[in-house]
């Protein structure tokens, strides 16, 4: 036995026999369901049984975080969030959003074993093909990544170094700032007509690179100061500001009424509390004017015990 399938059989207490044999049924380890886009329609979500789940935070932890990640890239990581990459485009006069189309899916088995196999001085530790098999069976439903793996968002971080270390050398040239969240690839820049080199240099680029990524080209979308601009969901302001937007803040100030007038069911509470967090993190003065609208006692009771004191504090 190697290094990893002494650890692997170590962790689980399990022979790497049995672990192996429980991976060749991983795939059928799965339940799918559905949840709403913010967007409007649907997203398919399959979700691992909680033994695989912990087999696929296994191999994360022990191989996979051991790989770098692009300091652009502002995804699934702990330290680094939506508010800190939109400010890096607050500058921006102009900004273009690019899309791919099955994200996740677009990555196999195939790109992660091959992945493996040329990053293996990174992982401190010996892998073989069976090695390989296992992890790809372990983290693939069916030989792709599935959104619902807790794996899947590392992986998919980790085996795009190339791409993001590509673009963001090309557009550093360029004064185009480049950030990547999950699907979601960002480019800004002050500079008019800088942007239309990016689609096809993007496009040339993904002629050659191991996976078959797919630009979503309904999703493109090109934008200027003259017209909103926005990054995951937040707005660029003409004053250099961020913002959750005008339709999220009625809609809150609408569930916050609800509240006031005993008149709101236990998941409307749930979600209105975690959004006032974010909206603190994002627009704090924003909660102030609701503390003058609604009564700092009120506007209390919805934040987390880390914001009160905060505002206790100053």
């Amino acid at each position: 036995m190697n290094i990893f399938q002494e650890e692997i059989s170590s962790h689980f207490s399990k022979s790497y026999r049995d672990i192996f044999r429980y991976a060749l049924s991983a795939s059928r380890r799965y339940k799918s369901y559905t949840i709403p886009k913010r967007t409007g329609g649907s997203r398919d979500i399959v979700q691992p049984s909680k033994e695989l789940k912990e087999y696929q935070r296994y191999i994360v932890s022990t191989l996979f975080n051991k790989l770098p990640v692009h300091y652009a890239v502002y995804s699934y990581q702990k330290e680094k969030n939506i508010k800190q990459m939109a400010t890096k485009h607050i500058n921006a006069r102009f900004l273009l959003r690019i899309d791919f189309k099955e994200f996740f899916p677009s990555i196999k088995g195939e790109h992660i074993r091959s992945f493996l196999k040329s990053n293996v001085d990174y992982l401190e530790t010996s892998i073989n093909d069976y090695d390989l098999t296992l992890i790809n069976l372990l983290v693939c439903k069916s030989n792709k990544l599935t959104i619902g793996a807790p794996s899947s968002p590392v992986i998919s971080n980790t085996i795009l170094y190339e791409l993001d270390n590509f673009l963001f050398d090309k557009c550093n040239v360029e004064g185009i700032v480049y950030t990547r969240y999950a699907d979601d690839l960002y480019f800004s820049t002050i500079h008019p007509n800088k942007l239309k080199t990016i689609l096809p240099l993007l496009k040339q680029y993904l002629k050659t690179f191991f996976i078959r990524l797919v630009i979503n080209e309904d999703k493109n979308i090109y934008t200027s100061k003259k017209r909103r601009q926005q990054i995951t969901g937040l707005t660029l302001t003409t004053d250099k500001k961020l913002s959750v937007g005008r339709k999220k803040k009625r809609y809150i100030k609408s569930l916050i009424y609800k509240y006031s007038q005993q008149n709101i069911v236990p998941e409307e509470i749930n979600y209105l509390k975690g959004y006032m967090s974010y909206l603190y993190s994002i627009e704090p003065d924003y909660i102030e004017k609701l503390r003058k609208k609604y009564s700092s006692e009120l506007v209390g009771e919805l934040l987390p015990l880390r914001h009160k004191e905060e505002n206790d504090e100053e």
